[in-house]
């Protein structure tokens, strides 16, 4: 079985979650004895030479495919004719019109269709109309969590047995022993030897991050809690939340670490006191197992796939209530016991995430569509 993945985003600078998932996926093909051939076909060369290496490597060879214009609808379609692939992955939810085997797509989320003011209107366009077209064009639908798969089905009718289940992984870099947080990794880190409290995902509204402000201040009034850090990549929103902190008198308290690279994400994990996520969406939520995985305890929302996730390791409270938020956090910093049952328990859950996993499944699906034809 020869498989072509559409692997553009191993070129990117910034990653985030489609792009986590496309390199976790081709370094665990590059490490099975029993992969299929896969042909990862990129339009500009992978700067990281690590990454460059486990996609030339095993199973797994690297395709170089440039194009001046149409790569996805063109370029893409003709390689793999070209190479006589039995069926291809697309890992964003975008399927061209022509292609010459069946497509395998993932879809990691229906934000849009649950906060479509949070996406310029381009992007909101593009998003209902690639997903629907996925929904009729894919011979199978990977969903990375039940609450996708319900939500594909709920809102888009796609049909139960059109959609596998693969949950996402925790790569082994994230783990509780190894160095931690540098006072250089970015301004104000000097100042963060005591601890902290993290947020790290995308500065956007569906993440909760105002009402995260508003507990904060509460906490602050009630304690001298350690500084709250949100590191990500940096948003319109951005902005936003740094005129709440400053109108809710916090800002000296806030650092905004903007997008931290991956290399150094764990150390960011291992040195805070206390991992909070109280996003109102996620398709995932892959920073709670990250965290949980770095031994730091973790609240999160009780809301969407977090709880299927999270599973009974990690403090789970309604996002939209800012005073369980608060009484939360509170909990988590005074009671030593509460933390360590959370950590241990945190630390025991990541383990059951793992690339090998998602890899397998993955290939499982891959057999059944090439069985098909």
């Amino acid at each position: 079985m020869r498989v072509g993945l559409d692997a553009r985003t191993l070129a990117a600078a910034v990653r985030s979650g489609v792009e986590h998932y496309v390199a976790n996926l081709v370094r665990a093909f590059s490490q099975l004895d029993d992969s299929p051939e896969t042909m990862a076909y990129v339009e500009h060369p992978i700067p990281d030479p690590d990454l460059a290496r486990a996609a030339s490597s095993g199973s797994v060879r690297t395709k170089l495919v440039q194009a001046r214009f149409g790569w996805l609808r063109l370029a893409l379609p003709w390689r793999l004719w070209r190479d006589r692939t039995d069926l291809v992955h697309l890992p964003s939810t975008i399927v061209p019109p022509f292609l010459p085997c069946p497509a395998v797509v993932t879809v990691h989320d229906l934000a849009w269709a649950y906060y479509p003011e949070a996406y310029p209107q381009d992007d909101l366009r593009m998003q209902r109309v690639a997903v629907r077209g996925a929904a009729q064009r894919a011979a199978r639908i990977i969903a990375v969590s039940e609450t996708t798969a319900l939500d594909l089905h709920a809102r888009l009718a796609i049909p139960k047995d059109r959609i596998s289940v693969i949950p996402l992984a925790v790569s082994p870099r994230f783990s509780a022993e190894g160095p931690r947080l540098s006072g250089r990794a970015f301004p104000g880190a000097e100042r963060l030897a005591a601890g902290y409290l993290l947020y790290v995902g995308r500065l956007d509204p569906r993440k909760n991050l105002l009402r995260l402000l508003e507990a904060y201040q509460k906490l602050c009034a009630g304690m001298p809690p350690p500084p709250l850090v949100l590191a990500g990549p940096t948003t319109a929103h951005a902005s936003e939340l740094a005129a709440a902190a400053q109108r809710l008198a916090i800002e000296g308290q806030v650092i905004f670490a903007g997008y931290v690279p991956e290399d150094e994400l764990p150390a960011l994990y291992r040195s805070a006191g206390l991992f909070l996520y109280p996003s109102l969406y996620e398709g995932f939520g892959l920073p709670v197992l990250e965290a949980m995985a770095c031994g730091i305890p973790a609240i999160a929302s009780d809301r969407s796939s977090l709880p299927e996730v999270a599973g009974d390791a990690a403090l789970l409270v309604d996002p939209e209530n800012v005073e369980r938020l608060t009484e939360a956090m509170s909990l988590l910093l005074t009671d030593e016991g509460l933390r360590t049952g959370l950590i241990a328990r945190g630390l025991a859950r990541s383990r059951l995430f793992t690339w090998e996993r998602t890899a397998r499944e993955t290939i499982e699906v891959y057999r059944q569509v090439a069985a098909r034809g």
